[in-house]
């Protein structure tokens, strides 16, 4: 049975990487449809805003690690029910002030980033969405789907796997954003917990999943409003490279100014420090 419905890809993360689920789940799993299974991920997000401080490790096909760290600020419109986030990037030193900026809108989000070399804001464009974010393997497209702030055109749900001792809901995606590098998107999500432990991401030039999202079952701890991955792994398979985030503190309902979230005050950030968060 096929729906218009978001991805299920990061419904849950890194941002994804959010916190909310309900424990209430339906007593029979097996009669869940994907719509179902989506609004249970939905459930792993704050209903109003959420801060991060993340590590991400990139590791090249040598094995040689950069450590990137950043802290993320996330807020939903409590009208609009549409959501806002930004990354801001501490280490390393050549991309201490550098940020990347969502505001999620329909048809289509605005997307910027500030880079301290640039010393200005630039917008992200369609032709720049598929690219790594900073050098490490989520591109700035997966990150939106971190968020949920991509749509998809059809999802469906597949007979159930395992993973590990784990018994997890298999959907499929479509995704629906016009520039997306992916045809398909196969997400494995926890039935217990609803977060997703595996996610494949394919081409149509590629005959197997070209990225691989990974979240071990023991790094999901469960935090006042819900369950939350804190080592998400993604690994580029043509390339051969991974990164994996590590959300070292979070906080959820932080009361963060608004003006946060627009171009002006990211490149006024960059150049002359951070905004208080309220």
């Amino acid at each position: 049975m096929r729906f218009r419905s978001p991805n299920l890809l990061f419904l849950c993360f890194l941002c994804a990487l959010a916190s909310g689920a309900s424990d209430v789940k339906p007593r029979d799993p097996a009669k869940m449809t994907a719509q179902e299974i989506q609004h249970c991920v939905q459930q792993n997000f704050p209903d109003d805003s959420m801060v991060q401080t993340l590590k991400m490790t990139s590791v090249d096909r040598m094995g040689v690690e950069r450590l990137l760290e950043a802290e993320m600020w996330w807020q939903k419109d409590q009208e609009t029910r549409l959501s806002n986030v930004l990354m801001t990037f501490d280490n390393p030193p050549e991309l201490r002030g550098a940020s990347v900026l969502v505001l999620e809108k329909k048809p289509q989000n605005d997307m910027f980033m500030f880079l301290p070399e640039l010393k200005r804001t630039r917008r992200i464009t369609s032709q720049m969405v598929n690219g790594n974010m900073m050098g490490t393997d989520f591109s700035y497209s997966d990150f939106q789907r971190m968020q949920g702030m991509l749509t998809s055109l059809d999802s469906k749900r597949m007979p159930d796997e395992a993973i590990g001792e784990r018994q997890a809901f298999v959907t499929e995606s479509v995704p629906g954003e016009p520039s997306s590098e992916y045809n398909l998107v196969r997400s494995w999500v926890d039935q217990q917990t609803c977060v997703p432990l595996k996610v494949e991401f394919y081409t149509k030039d590629h005959p197997g999943p070209v990225k691989l999202m990974t979240t071990k079952a023991e790094s999901v701890s469960k935090e006042k409003t819900g369950y939350m991955p804190r080592e998400i792994a993604m690994k580029d398979l043509r390339s051969e490279t991974a990164t994996i985030i590590v959300i070292e503190k979070l906080k959820v309902s932080v009361p963060i100014e608004r003006k946060r979230f627009s171009a002006a005050e990211l490149e006024r950030q960059g150049r002359f420090g951070s905004a208080p968060t309220h």
